[in-house]
């Protein structure tokens, strides 16, 4: 199903008003959520921008959910690298070829740069909705590329859109009206400008209270724009 900002959010308030929001699990060896991933951790400004929405709408949802775009965890995703959870250390053999490509490709790439607009509701959580600046986008395609295919599946489901989750849900929405109207009043919003220096393969754990990205290497961006 093509992914466009106005899809994603009927999708999630109709579930969520419904009450067929989906939840999240921790996530388990051989589960097709939560895989090996390329992503981008927001600058400080920007992630105590995410942080703050985040509680806010945490406080709607009720207990129970995640933090995804909480201190320490918020991220944009560039592409899934593996659909497939599997618990991984650094040394193995495919974080090291994923690595040596972002590396290839990060060299050339100068800081990756968004704009976040505004909200979405989807189904499993709430998402602030960003605009790729400068030559982010390319770096997706070049990285996608290098993959031979891998991440076919990802770049097709996003296509253009980006986003940063900042709640997941993994319980029943608490007030579900209430967060439908808060998200629908942010649906545009003044922007938060978002810088990534660096980006990281990383896997995923549940740390008691959410998933979390793991970093397992790191590549800075070192292009000229």
């Amino acid at each position: 199903m093509t992914a466009s900002p106005d899809t994603i959010h009927q999708r999630g308030r109709d579930a969520v008003l419904g009450g067929r929001e989906l939840l999240d699990d921790p996530p388990v060896p051989g589960a097709t959520r939560w895989g090996l991933s390329l992503v981008a951790r927001p600058d400080a400004g920007a992630a105590d921008r995410l942080d703050e929405l985040a509680l806010e709408a945490a406080q709607l949802a009720g207990p129970g959910q995640w933090l995804t775009g909480g201190r320490g965890s918020a991220h944009l995703t560039i592409t899934y690298l593996e659909r497939v959870h599997r618990v991984v250390a650094a040394d193995d053999p495919d974080v090291q070829r994923y690595a040596a490509l972002v590396q290839e490709v990060a060299e050339h790439t100068p800081p990756l740069r968004w704009e976040v607009t505004g909200l979405a509701l989807a189904e499993r959580g709430v998402l602030a909705l960003a605009t790729p600046v400068g030559g982010t986008d390319v770096f997706r395609a070049e990285v996608l590329a290098g993959l031979g295919g891998l991440g076919a599946e990802e770049g097709y489901y996003r296509q253009s859109v980006w986003w940063s989750t900042l709640l997941h849900f993994a319980a029943p929405v608490a007030d579900r009206s209430a967060l439908v109207s808060w998200v629908d009043a942010r649906e545009s919003m003044p922007v938060i400008p978002v810088t990534a220096a660096s980006v990281d393969v990383v896997h995923y754990a549940y740390d008691g209270v959410r998933t979390v990205p793991l970093t397992l290497t790191s590549a800075e961006l070192t292009g000229v724009g």
